[in-house]
């Protein structure tokens, strides 16, 4: 089988959709299968037999990157027929699509939610949508629904039901198959860093901590969790920040008082250390496809709040954490004093079960394959081969 994979930047340290793109090529490069990749920008693939065809495109402004790589991937696309194409976002040429990041006017509509003000909220929209980055994904989101018509690989139940909400796409065309977790690294057996991790963040051994992890803070809700913990000052916890940074976080926590609270600790290279070494992971986003923060967390024995907007949320049963409502500080401050103190220590709580890896991309392959197998028989009956 062929296939070409579509992706800006071909390299696993860029992103989750590019990490996710790099592991299936690889996958599908050791069974056999002829692989080769699209992209403007790329690392040296540990398979040789993957073949990188990069497209030169305008590196600014982002909206321009876009557009042209979108226009380019196109163009080279189209010229390689015997493959299957394989897209994640921002491409107009796709067989297969998995939109890693979700629907695009979901996230917007839920984005908004950010300013509570209804009036601010209609004005922000309207100027985020005459945005000319706004216009490209839109354009491009379109194109993939409406002309390419693709199947549809969906990480979560909440993104098959964005897609076909915004789209009214046929839902026989969208395949659910969720992301998998490496469970021998994120595992509630971690907990014997508990100590020395602890120590790292100057946070005390028996300091009750609430985690929350993500490299764009604002958008995963992290003005919501200051907000929250203005109404926990009778509750000697504290809040560990791993990731990304921002400025406005750090001003609004001493504004409010919150220094001795919140610790920032920048970005951390062993997460699967860092989990059990809290009692909670926090993740009150506007909006995600299907978090793997929350899926590593629940991985590696701790509970998880999150948020009803977040496709993970799919995977929180009883005893595994709280699911409430986006954009609401009131619900995430009672979900943290529900759990606080009753949370059980890291590696005790019980374990959901996660899919491989190997799982995960068999199915994504049979997919493929099927597409493959009806495409050929189609053009053998309009007598095109």
């Amino acid at each position: 089988m062929k296939v070409c994979i579509g992706i800006e930047k071909f390299d696993p340290k860029v992103g989750g959709a590019e990490r996710y793109l790099w592991d299936l090529s690889h996958f599908l490069a050791e069974r056999g299968h002829d692989v080769a990749v699209i992209c403007m920008k790329s690392a040296m693939p540990l398979n040789t037999s993957i073949k990188v065809h990069r497209v030169s495109c305008m590196r600014f402004p982002r909206w321009a990157r876009h557009l042209c790589f979108a226009i380019m991937h196109y163009l080279r696309a189209r010229s390689l027929r015997d493959y299957v194409h394989f897209s994640a976002g921002n491409t107009l040429y796709s067989d297969v699509y998995q939109p890693h990041g979700g629907v695009h006017r979901a996230w917007f509509e839920k984005d908004m939610m950010r300013y509570p003000d209804r009036l601010i909220r209609k004005f922000m929209a309207i100027i985020r949508m005459l945005t000319l980055k706004d216009m490209v994904q839109r354009i491009c989101e379109w194109w993939t629904f409406k002309v390419a018509k693709p199947e549809i690989i969906a990480i979560s139940e909440m993104v098959r039901r964005d897609i076909i909400k915004w789209f009214n796409y046929p839902e026989y065309r969208v395949h659910i198959v969720p992301n998998g977790i490496d469970t021998k690294r994120f595992s509630p057996y971690n907990a014997k860093y508990r100590q020395e991790v602890r120590l790292r963040y100057s946070i005390g051994e028996d300091d009750f901590v609430f985690l929350f992890v993500a490299n764009n803070l604002l958008l995963k809700g992290l003005g919501v969790l200051i907000d929250a913990c203005r109404d926990l000052g009778d509750l000697p916890c504290r809040v560990l920040v791993l990731g990304g940074d921002s400025y406005y976080a750090r001003m609004k926590v001493k504004l409010y008082g919150l220094s001795g609270v919140f610790v920032f600790g920048g970005r951390a290279e062993d997460m699967e250390r860092v989990y059990p070494a809290c009692e909670c992971l926090v993740h009150p986003t506007y909006y995600d496809a299907c978090s793997l923060t929350v899926l590593e967390a629940l991985a590696s024995g701790i509970p998880v709040i999150t948020t009803a907007s977040n496709g993970a949320a799919m995977y929180i049963g009883k005893g595994d954490g709280l699911v409430i409502p986006s954009a609401d500080p009131s619900a995430l401050s009672l979900a943290m004093r529900r759990l606080y103190g009753s949370t059980p220590r890291p590696g005790l709580g019980r374990v959901p079960v996660f899919r491989a890896h190997e799982d995960v991309f068999a199915d994504v392959t049979r997919i493929v394959e099927n597409y493959r197998k009806e495409k050929h028989t189609t053009r053998r009956r309009d007598g095109n081969v």
